[in-house]
Parts: C-alpha cells; structure tokens; sequence
C-alpha cells in the first residue's frame, strides 16, 4: 500500500474556511486526494459534505484558503472554466431531450464540432448505444444513472464530483448501480469526489474516506483502517456499528459482528441477559444487557450481531454468553 506522501495529488485543499451567514460551516479544512481515485467524504446530513463540492466545482467561494486541481489555483476561476464533471443527486436531465441530446448538450454548448463521435464513443462505453434515442422518463433508475455519468464524462473532466446520486435507488437497485459506477471509474481511471452519508456505499466504493462532522475532516484514510482502527468514536460509529465500553478507566471499541456465542462451559468475554431479538436473515442482531465482560463486574448495553443457525435457543430474557473473536481495541 503505498504512503500517503507518495502520491500526485489531483485535487488540493488547503485551510479552507466558508461561512454562511457569519455560521462556519467548512471550518480550516484541508484534503488532497490522489489522482486516478475514488474518494468519498462520509458524514452526516448537514456536515458541511456537499458545501465542500460546491467549493470544489466553484459554484460558492471560500471565506480564505485555497483549491488547487492538477496544481493549478482555482480561485478567480468560474464553475464554467474549472474542467469538473457533476453528477446531482436528481441526477437533472433534461425530461424534453432525447439520451443522446442530453448526453452531447454541453458539447454543443462549447461548439465542439466532434460532439456526435464523442457522443457515441461515450455510449458505447456505458453501454447506453440502444437507448440514445429514448427520453428520461422511458429509463429505469440505473439507466438514468448512466446517462448522466455519460453526459458528465464526455466533457472530460479532470475530477467527477458526485452528491449522493444513487440515494433515489431501492435498495437492490443501488448495489447493482454502485458496482457498475465502480467499474467505470476504475476503467476510466478519472479521478472522483463522492459524497454520501451511506456507510456500506462509502466502505464498498472509495480507495479513501473523508470523514466528516461539523465541517471538519475528523480522519481521512482506507476503508480498512476507518473500520478497524478509528481515531475517534464518531468516524467508529459512522464507519459501521459499534459498541462502546469502558474496562478499568480504559474505553475500547467492539463491533457487532465481533462476538460469537459461547458455547463451552467455562464463562465466556461477556455475561449477560438477552433484552431484544431483531432477525436479519442469516445474522440475528441481539440487545444485551451485560452482567461481566472479561471477568470485570459491568453493566451496560450491548449489541451483537450473531449468526442466526447458531441462536434459534435465544429469546428475550434469555442469558447468553458471548466470546470476543476479533482483537478489541481502544480509542
């Protein structure tokens, strides 16, 4: 894995600062992101996540600090000049304009004279060549989705900044859409900021994530290491699930899905009383009241994630001893 010293840095962010009515809402912040990446900023409704995009791409001006892409500073430069691809939640076609008018429309805007050859290279890449003459309202989620990947591709931009576009999806939906975005980008190697308060789409998706809360990067890292080992109890809890115990003066972090039932008949790393049952399928997600956990006299709250062959004996009120399989750490 390489350090993150070593990489060329498409998009650079330094300090920056944006109020809105005297009311901080991107506080000093500062990002680079990699070259060639997907790079998700995760966080909360209101985290300041989609303020950020709009600083990028240059429809809002930040209060100081600056914004460099390929090296270049941003400022004084207008949302039309900076080469940035946006793609909107609503996804915004146009519901008069055919796929392939929707597609090649800022083309024609800029009087790009290749605009019906750029616009066939680009369906046909996304796999939209038999549905370029029907309209937005004859496309299924997923299409639509496509088409206005298409239409913000085929500008080439330098960086693709993406606000939550797959958040109208059901939810089967969105995970067959959010591996064919992956495979795109990775085929078209351009560099994307994705912003989502969705943990699964940002651990599944990113090479990196930004984790943010009230308009600060609280850790920025790999998916792997905002799961196993987060810096804070906030980017913990919004990185996936979490319990939060304290042992002896000491706090440490636990995921569900790090427990086992124990089934030997020595005590297991946690004693406790079964308070709810909520089925999941092949896991059983399971509220727990503890009695002791490794041995020490504590009483808490607890949830457990365990597998639902192995609990068909566990209902409420019912005690229950689990083992720790996973190394637990502290924050």
């Amino acid at each position: 894995m390489k350090d993150f010293s070593d990489f060329e840095a498409a998009l650079s962010i330094k300090n920056l600062t944006f109020s809105y009515n005297t009311h901080a809402t991107i506080e000093n912040l500062s990002l680079d992101v990699e070259k060639g990446s997907f790079t998700t900023l995760l966080g909360p409704s209101g985290c300041g996540k989609t303020t950020l995009l709009r600083l990028i791409s240059g429809f809002l001006q930040p209060d100081s600090g600056e914004i460099e892409l390929f090296g270049i500073n941003q400022k004084g430069i207008g949302p039309d000049k900076r080469k940035i691809g946006m793609v909107f939640q609503d996804y915004a076609l146009f519901p008069h304009m055919t796929v392939r008018q929707n597609i090649h429309f800022g083309l024609k805007i800029k009087k790009d004279r290749d605009f019906k050859k750029k616009t066939s290279e680009i369906a046909a890449t996304l796999d939209l060549t038999s549905l370029l003459d029907r309209y937005p309202n004859e496309l299924s989620g997923g299409q639509q989705q496509r088409v206005a990947l298409a239409r913000a591709f085929v500008l080439n931009p330098q960086i693709l900044l993406m606000d939550e576009p797959l958040s109208s999806l059901d939810a089967k939906l969105r995970e067959k859409v959010r591996e064919e975005l992956r495979a795109i980008q990775r085929e078209l190697k351009i560099t994307t900021v994705y912003v989502t308060h969705d943990q699964e789409e940002a651990l599944s998706l990113s090479d990196r994530i930004a984790v943010m809360n009230g308009g600060k990067i609280l850790q920025y890292g790999v998916p792997r290491d905002l799961y196993f080992k987060p810096h804070d109890n906030f980017t913990a809890d919004f990185a996936g699930r979490a319990n939060f115990i304290e042992l002896e003066g000491e706090p440490y972090i636990i995921r569900p899905e790090w427990f086992k039932l124990n089934k030997t008949t020595e005590c297991g790393d946690v004693e406790g009383t079964v308070i709810s049952a909520s089925f999941l399928g092949d896991r059983t997600r399971f509220v727990i009241q503890t009695k002791s956990i490794k041995g020490k006299d504590v009483q808490t709250t607890i949830t457990a994630d365990l597998k639902t062959l192995d609990t068909n004996s566990l209902e409420t009120g019912s005690p229950v001893s689990l083992n720790i399989y996973h190394k637990w750490y502290n924050n």
